[in-house]
């Protein structure tokens, strides 16, 4: 048996019932009594280990409504090169640092670029699959969006994923094609991270558990002891098993797996102790703003960055990934099987059509408790949002697209009106709907403060705010990345906060969160995270 006390800081629980507490008493990884010191004092042995606070504030550890800890790590590190635009600003530096890689290349090496950015790469053109041969006409290469949803391929890189002129484009994906049907280089949606797998069988498992590891402690490192693996597929949990055994302060992990498979099957997984298990399934219903396949009832804006860099045409409203009739048999078949459903929706018309597909389910085969979820939530409306706490339905804020592209946003895709209730968090928590926010890492990186300086301040990367009706307070954005996260994995009953019988999952804060300015919340330290009672991670500055 273990015992461990906790007093000496302030600790901010997350319990409605008692927000606040003097001590904690850990017993065998489980919170076994929340309160005032002295009657937590009288329930331990002589023992136990004293953990002081030494004045720091103790929350429950956050939780990452929406991320994909191993495929991050498959997209950070050597031989990966990094190209976003906070690494490489303009799109001529980028080809000029693809260049110098191909320059000290093996024959037939296996090149890979990720953050090719339509928004923020300034004067980009989407690379053809010609141009690519003649920058790497030896090596298989692919050029991934820092969205995750697009990949450029010269011929190399196309033959070496078998897509070719007879290649039959898979549901939920895309392959672009001239008009003698001959693939032009640009992938989309499933068959992407399908093509990538190639890349990355070919240089080895050695490689992605390294970088798996470094994964693992960027969510520790900020305070995050629980995160969902959101494209979950079956391979993956060998290396979450190995990452356990050689004792890795792994985050509890909640899978749920990609929607790919054709019998809509899914796996059976609980390894025990919350520490892996299938929480549910993942559909694509729609992509990504940023590349311009969203279904969207107004057509993007006429920009320079939508006609030139996105190769959109004048009128463009996006579609589904799916033809209906293949989305509503998915559907059917996991809601039949009781699995909870997290739907990536960021259009509006795609909104409304799932959200109909819902309401028809519910009344042909009542559930009491589906929780469905619909995952980033870009462009919904006020009366979408209405209409899915009516029914029951959770949503997910993919809040970072506010800081990081704000201004194209506003300025180049959908304009003033409707930035203004881009990722519409405000509105969905007036609503009584109980929501969460997500980084959505590898897009950005994990950081549930961050997260929340997104959802109170609303302020862009150049310093403009957008849609300042559609900020939350500092309560709600704690909620949204703790105990509300908690309910969307159908977690709340042990995660979520600190109450006695939940897990001992913990993080300490040198500032209070629910005190601080929200435009200085990132200043705040996390000075440890505790995971089933036991330290896995100190800030030793």
């Amino acid at each position: 048996m273990t015992e461990t006390l906790f007093t000496g800081g302030t600790i901010i629980t997350m319990d409605d019932l008692h927000p606040l507490a003097e001590a904690v008493v850990v017993r065998n990884g489980k919170i076994e009594y929340v309160g005032d010191e002295p009657t937590a004092k009288t329930l331990v042995s002589t023992d136990h280990e004293q953990v002081d606070l030494a004045g720091h504030y103790l929350l429950p550890g956050f939780i990452e409504a929406h991320s994909h800890p191993l495929w991050a790590a498959k997209t950070r590190g050597d031989p990966v090169v990094d190209v976003r635009a906070e690494t490489v600003p303009t799109y001529v530096a980028l080809i000029a640092k693809i260049k110098r890689r191909v320059a000290v290349a093996k024959p037939d090496e296996y090149l890979l670029f990720f953050g090719l950015d339509a928004q923020l790469h300034p004067d980009m053109e989407p690379p053809s699959r010609a141009f690519l041969d003649q920058l790497a006409p030896n090596n298989p290469i692919g050029i991934q969006t820092s969205n995750c949803h697009a990949l450029y391929l010269n011929s190399a890189g196309l033959d070496a994923c078998g897509i070719d002129e007879t290649f039959v484009t898979p549901e939920g994906s895309i392959v672009e094609r001239d008009i003698e049907n001959r693939p032009t280089g640009m992938v989309g949606e499933a068959i992407t991270w399908r093509a990538l797998e190639t890349f990355y069988e070919a240089w080895g498992d050695d490689r992605l558990s390294e970088q798996f590891e470094a994964s693992i402690r960027e969510f520790v490192e900020n305070g995050i002891t629980t995160v969902t693996e959101h494209l979950y597929m079956p391979f993956y949990k060998a290396y979450y098993i190995n990452a356990l055994k050689k004792g890795l302060p792994l985050p509890r992990i909640a899978a749920y797996q990609q929607a790919t498979t054709h019998d809509m099957q899914v796996e059976e997984m609980d390894l025990g102790e919350d520490r892996l298990w299938m929480a549910g399934v993942k559909i694509h219903a729609d992509g990504s703003p940023f590349i311009g396949n969203i279904w969207l009832t107004e057509p993007y804006l006429e920009s320079e960055i939508t006609i030139k860099r996105m190769d959109l045409k004048p009128g463009h409203t996006g579609s589904l990934n799916y033809p209906q009739a293949f989305f509503d048999k998915m559907l059917k078949t996991y809601f039949d099987a009781g699995w909870q459903m997290s739907i990536h929706t960021q259009g509006d018309r795609t909104i409304d059509m799932v959200l109909d597909l819902v309401e028809t389910l519910i009344k042909e085969s009542p559930q009491e408790d589906h929780r469905f979820r619909l995952e980033h939530c870009a462009l919904m409306r006020i009366d979408q949002i209405k209409r899915a706490k009516k029914l029951g339905v959770l949503c997910s804020f993919f809040i970072n697209h506010i800081t990081h592209w704000g201004a194209p946003i506003e300025d180049s895709l959908f304009g003033k009106s409707r930035a203004a209730h881009y990722m519409p968090v405000g509105s969905a928590v007036k609503e009584g709907v109980r929501t969460s926010l997500h980084a959505d890492t590898p897009m950005t990186d994990p950081s549930a403060l961050e997260l929340m300086k997104a959802a109170t301040t609303r302020i862009a990367g150049d310093g403009r705010c957008l849609g300042p009706e559609e900020r939350i307070s500092l309560e709600s954005a704690l909620k949204s990345v703790t105990i509300d996260a908690a309910y969307q994995i159908n977690m709340e009953g042990k995660l979520g906060s600190i109450t006695s019988g939940k897990h001992a999952d913990f993080v300490l804060l040198d500032g209070n969160p629910l005190e601080a300015e929200p435009g200085k919340l990132t200043e705040i330290s996390i000075k440890a995270t505790y995971l089933a009672g036991t330290k896995v991670w100190m800030n030793e500055e």
